[in-house]
């Protein structure tokens, strides 16, 4: 599986519903199992052991009933994500995240599905912004594609996501290889191609700049350096013949 969480946001919004299910249920019983591991926990009290442990635990299962496993290991990750958001005020518990999320796959997920092995990297705050961020683009994109109306029409949706790619220019053109700038990049190019065929819409906005080693502008940039050098060199040479 991938190591790389910024490509499952997209499949985000598969999950949410499911998760958001087992917090409006009823009060889940705390096993003993939740008991001695959401202990790092215990500043979140009753409340938050039910939030980490108990619906992570009734969520893993629901999600494994599907039994391929890119939909677990997104389905996973989507966890994690949702994990972290709801102490990620907190930075000192971005390591204790992390352990209590590992043991609960270890417990839950690795025993029945031994093939699965999640080696995804730790979330700070830098990242789970750039997770917050994402997912917010996804999901105006999907409210775009589905015409529902942000502001005074599915455009409003489209420029939103436009608002929020725009933020990361500077630095994805400087790192277009990173892995969130790659996943971007994907969004840009889905973006695009479906802005192109709506006729309402990109009369209003513009295609969003794509910033990696093949991108247009970098490879006339390119190349006319690369020009310049050869004219260079020959006058050059013609002088001293």
């Amino acid at each position: 599986m991938s190591e790389n969480i910024y490509d499952a946001v997209s499949t985000f919004s598969k999950y949410e519903p499911i998760l958001e299910g087992y917090f409006t249920g009823s009060d889940p019983h705390i096993n003993e199992w939740c008991n001695s591991n959401a202990e790092s926990f215990a500043k979140y009290g009753v409340k938050g052991k039910k939030i980490i442990c108990e619906i992570s635990i009734k969520y893993l299962e629901q999600i494994k009933q599907n039994q391929d496993n890119n939909y677990i290991s997104n389905g996973c990750k989507y966890l994690y994500y949702r994990i972290y958001e709801n102490i990620q005020e907190e930075s000192e518990y971005s390591d204790i995240t992390f352990n209590f999320y590992k043991k609960l796959l270890e417990e839950y997920v690795y025993k029945k599905i031994s093939i699965l092995k999640d080696n995804t990297e730790k979330i700070n705050n830098d990242i789970f912004g750039k997770l917050k961020n994402l997912k917010e683009l996804y999901d105006n994109f999907y409210k775009y594609e589905k015409k529902k109306v942000c502001g005074d029409d599915s455009c409003g949706c489209a420029e939103k996501c436009a608002e929020i790619y725009k933020t990361y220019l500077e630095e994805c053109n400087r790192e277009y290889y990173s892995p969130f700038c790659v996943e971007l990049q994907k969004f840009g190019e889905k973006f695009n191609e479906d802005i192109r065929g709506n006729d309402d819409c990109n009369q209003k906005i513009e295609e969003l700049q794509l910033f990696n080693k093949c991108n247009s502008r970098i490879v006339i940039i390119g190349s006319g350096v690369v020009l310049a050098v050869i004219v260079f060199s020959l006058f050059a040479l013609f002088k001293v013949s």
